[in-house]
């Protein structure tokens, strides 16, 4: 996938030094995947688990793969979108890369590292688009995850009730609340944030102060943008909720391909609550987080003659190991790669994104 930002050189992204995959940074991943898959082998039985995976059926993987991967077109299309309602207008390719680089950076390094990355980009100018503000890129990505949390508590929630009803455990619950009183937090924060800000203009007249209530001013401007745009976030909010149905598919098919066929409402209730306790993730990609979570939610089901882990493992090489390739293609294929194994940018590179 090419840009469409030509002439963007590398030379012109900004260092990330801090967040630079050097070598003890790899092996740590590359550890920790691997402790993940045997700890999954040997909970799973070992060789159950390997017969189990020798019987997947290729077709309903082939089928899991695509649906997985159309969710991030999507994604793209939604990102485009809420940059479209804060005035900038840029393509579909070029945000869509920049995503999925994003996505491959946040995989392989802790703290939302991809998200830092995106801003950088997108405060560069191009030939065929001007930068975006920091505050602006900044709010598109908090809107993203606003949109993302209200997908998945709605589906979840309501594939939940219906499935598991009076059965659902109290650490699930407490999850659920947790993410519902963050939304209720952020929209508090959004109305009184205005009246807060001007009275926090009076306190000092010094420059430094008074940049920084700028910056917060235009930040929570570009979240209300949305708001003032009700057709529009409608529709966004129909994106989010396919871009999260395209995990609750993913889960269903993975586990159908082992031979079991799980109602589709509770493979879209466990896929949905794994994504709950992923929205923060504690380690790069949720590398032995999403698998422990997915693995005991799946055990819930108490489903007779069924490998819990082979179902696990089947979803992570498609949701995560496949997808890190894909993206490592593209991340670098664009050139936005060229820093990410150096503590400082390429300033000889003469390397462009999206030639």
């Amino acid at each position: 996938m090419k840009t469409d930002a030509p002439e963007a050189t590398v030379a012109r992204l900004p260092s990330f030094a801090a967040l630079a995959l050097n070598r003890k940074r790899l092996a740590l991943l590359i550890g920790a995947g691997g402790l993940t898959l045997v700890l999954l082998l040997v909970l799973g039985g070992g060789r159950e688990a390997l017969v189990a995976l020798a019987h997947v059926n290729w077709r309903l993987l082939l089928l899991a793969i695509l649906i997985h991967y159309s969710g991030f077109a999507v994604r793209g299309l939604r990102w485009q979108q809420l940059l479209r309602t804060m005035g900038h207008k840029l393509t579909w390719r070029f945000v869509t890369t920049l995503l999925l680089a994003g996505w491959f950076v946040s995989a392989l390094l802790p703290a939302r590292a991809g998200d830092v990355m995106r801003v950088g980009v997108l405060r560069l100018s191009a030939p065929d688009h001007a930068a975006v503000p920091v505050a602006d890129a900044l709010g598109s990505i908090v809107l993203e995850r606003v949109l993302d949390l209200l997908a998945i508590l709605a589906l979840g929630a309501s594939f939940g009730l219906l499935v598991l009803r009076a059965q659902l455990p109290g650490w699930v619950l407490t999850a659920y609340g947790v993410g519902i009183g963050g939304l209720v937090l952020l929209g508090v924060a959004l109305l009184v944030t205005p009246a807060l800000l001007d009275w926090l203009r009076r306190w000092s007249p010094h420059r430094f102060w008074q940049t920084t209530l700028n910056f917060a001013e235009q930040l929570v401007g570009s979240l209300r943008a949305l708001l003032r745009q009700p057709g529009i976030a409608a529709l966004l909010l129909l994106e989010s909720l396919y871009i999260w149905l395209c995990d609750a598919l993913l889960m269903w098919l993975c586990v159908w391909s082992l031979g079991v066929l799980l109602p589709f409402g509770r493979a879209a209730f466990i896929a949905l609550t794994v994504d709950v306790f992923a929205i923060v993730p504690l380690t790069p990609g949720g590398i032995g987080q999403i698998e422990t979570v997915n693995a005991a939610l799946l055990s819930l089901l108490k489903l007779p003659g069924f490998n819990i882990a082979a179902a696990v493992l089947v979803n992570r090489a498609i949701s995560y190991w496949s997808f890190l390739l894909f993206t490592g293609v593209i991340t670098f294929a664009a050139g936005f790669g060229q820093w990410l194994f150096t503590p400082k940018s390429p300033v000889h590179s003469s390397s462009t994104i999206g030639k």
